[in-house]
């Protein structure tokens, strides 16, 4: 069992750092409970003792001992799940950190979703997932720890009552029992990741419904999407009850081996110890004595055997622990493999910048699947040359945008593009994507214009277009937004929506699709590339207004290339690129104006 994440992530804390600190804590916790209860265990014997002889002083001193000793036990026992909790909930920040800054990094985690072989549910891995494992993990600190200071602890205590005798037979007792339940032990690991597994599933297919709940609902597909549901639950709950039935049994044989058989080791070292300590049993001091070593020694061997099916259950735990560790790792190489694909791509240097020229070079471009979708594309589209793709659905023209994007590793060629990056020393970027699905992010009606921007960066963009002090910086971004919005018929909606720029609502239900890629092509003319890639982004809208956004972009000198069929674009570009036949072959032409 292991935890192989990729880069530089310090997973152990340092004595200097605050989770050392609380890792320190939780040892010095450990041994401070086992300290008492080895004071606990004395103290039942001293009680007996004290009893019999009927020494009523001795007694409450005794008893105001104890009271100190159990309001010490009532502070640890919350302060060690307080620090146990503290160190989980750091190691899920590492952890998380990590996990996102190479899940979001070069768009990897659409090389997960679309290049991967298999299903991976990477949003329950990366919450439930992870939260469990980290609280798995701090618990196993504490698991860890307290049986073995115990063991040592209650050794030493067993070696005093009882001599190397009593010792041998406590420990072998200890090892037969813990080969025997290890081999008799089911894979809980095993078990434990492939519930994790269907919980994901079972959770996508209800996020699924959520996404696409107006679609279902038009289809009438409530009945068929509650079968798939119910199926899927189906196989959540049988493995769940097969996973209960195995711990029940398995927890049988371990409450046997490790709490009720030991009784009668107990009774064995109790009768060593009698015979070892005779001595004059009708005198009350060796009664008293006599009681308060066979208590004590009920009492460590006790806690020893709490200790020896603590450690018995560390095999469990560990177990267990592995599945959930399995399952993040897993994660963790599939971005590897993906960031290695955009490091590959590099290294092949197929790519290359240019800010007034997109070039195709004899570049193939094959699927995943490995199908071959474009062979030995070569294109030039330079500035004011818009260009238009054409062919039929599946025919590969959306996988050239996803190549241009570097979505797609490069087969074989060589590309050249602008860089998407905005420039710092003038309004504009290179280059600008709009995909064919409407996305609509989580915020105000003025995030949806300036995403990927945030709004501070908007702010500064913006405050480019004026010179100082002739308004606030505020005006400036939402003037220019204003302009926009009227260039794409959408400046009704700061009327529409109450709070107008300021208004936050799920923009995915309140607007429709044809006002969704309206939004889209709003964000292309604040962005204002000199290249804007378009992939059917407009076809939900009518023609007279698809015709407007395209006259917009040319005046705002915005170089085009389309995706699209529909005849109504010819007239806005320069040149058209079409599908001649199957075999992944293009044809480039002019078109006449």
């Amino acid at each position: 069992m292991g935890l192989p994440l990729r880069g530089n992530l310090r997973f152990v804390p340092t004595l200097f750092d605050k989770q050392g600190a609380q890792l320190l804590a939780v040892g010095f916790l450990v041994l401070s409970r086992t300290w008492i209860s080895d004071r606990i265990a004395s103290l039942n014997g001293t009680t007996v003792k004290y009893v019999l002889e009927q020494d009523k002083a001795s007694f409450i001193r005794l008893i105001g001992v104890s009271v100190l000793q159990s309001a010490a036990n009532a502070f640890i026992a919350p302060s060690l799940r307080h620090f146990t909790a503290r160190l989980a909930l750091g190691w899920r920040i590492r952890l998380t950190k990590h996990l996102l800054k190479s899940y979001m990094m070069n768009n990897a985690f659409y090389k997960v979703f679309y290049m991967s072989n298999k299903s991976i549910d990477a949003d329950q891995r990366l919450t439930n997932d992870l939260e469990k494992l980290t609280a798995d993990l701090s618990g196993l600190v504490t698991g860890m720890v307290k049986p073995s200071v115990d063991i040592l602890w209650f050794t030493w205590r067993m070696k005093m009552l009882t001599g190397r005798r009593g010792v041998a037979i406590l420990y072998a007792y200890m090892l037969l029992g813990l080969g025997f339940l290890r081999t008799a032990a089911p894979d809980f690991g095993e078990l434990t990741s492939q519930e994790q597994q269907l919980e994901g599933i079972f959770r996508f297919m209800h996020e699924r419904l959520r996404t696409h709940a107006e679609s279902v609902a038009f289809f009438g597909g409530g009945s068929r999407e509650k079968a798939m549901i119910e199926s899927r639950f189906k196989k959540l709950v049988d493995h769940s009850l097969l996973n209960l039935k195995k711990k029940w049994l398995f927890g049988i044989l371990d409450d046997f081996i490790t709490k009720q058989l030991p009784h009668n080791v107990t009774w064995g070292l109790s009768l060593l110890y009698a015979l070892d300590h005779q001595g004059d049993r009708a005198m009350t001091s060796t009664q008293g004595e006599l009681a308060h070593a066979l208590r004590f020694l009920a009492s460590v061997v006790s806690q020893s055997f709490l200790a020896f099916g603590d450690i018995l259950e560390l095999n469990r735990k560990f177990l267990e622990l592995s599945g959930g560790i399995n399952r993040i790792s897993e994660l963790d190489e599939l971005l590897n493999a993906a960031h290695s694909v955009t490091r590959g791509s590099t290294t092949n240097k197929r790519d290359f910048h240019s800010e007034d020229v997109i070039s195709f070079s004899r570049v193939d471009i094959i699927t995943p699947a490995q199908k071959m979708l474009a062979k030995k594309l070569t294109c030039d589209v330079l500035q004011e040359k818009s260009l238009l793709v054409t062919g039929p659905n599946g025919s590969g023209k959306s996988s050239i945008f996803r190549v241009l994007r570097g979505l797609w590793p490069i087969a074989s060629g060589k590309l050249t593009k602008p860089s998407q990056n905005t420039k710092e020393d003038q309004w504009g970027c290179g280059i600008f994507y709009v995909p064919q699905r409407p996305y609509t992010c989580l915020g105000t009606l003025r995030d949806q214009i300036i995403y990927p921007l945030s709004r501070e960066e908007a702010e500064m963009k913006s405050s480019k277009l004026y010179a100082k002090g002739e308004t606030s910086v505020d005006n400036v971004l939402d003037m220019h937004l204003g302009t926009i919005l009227q260039h794409v018929r959408l400046n009704y909606l700061l009327e529409r929506e109450e709070g107008g720029w300021d208004a936050n609502l799920n923009w995915e239900d309140i607007l429709s699709l044809g006002e969704q890629q309206r939004l889209g092509m709003a964000r292309l003319f604040f962005h204002k590339p000199n290249f804007g890639i378009l992939d059917e982004c407009t076809n939900a809208t009518s023609v007279d207004v698809e015709e407007h956004l395209y006259k917009v972009a040319k005046s705002m000198g915005i170089t085009v290339v389309t995706s699209s069929q529909r005849p109504a674009l010819i007239p806005f570009h320069s040149l058209e690129l079409r599908l001649i036949d199957g075999e992944g072959n293009w044809e480039l032409r002019s078109i006449e104006q």
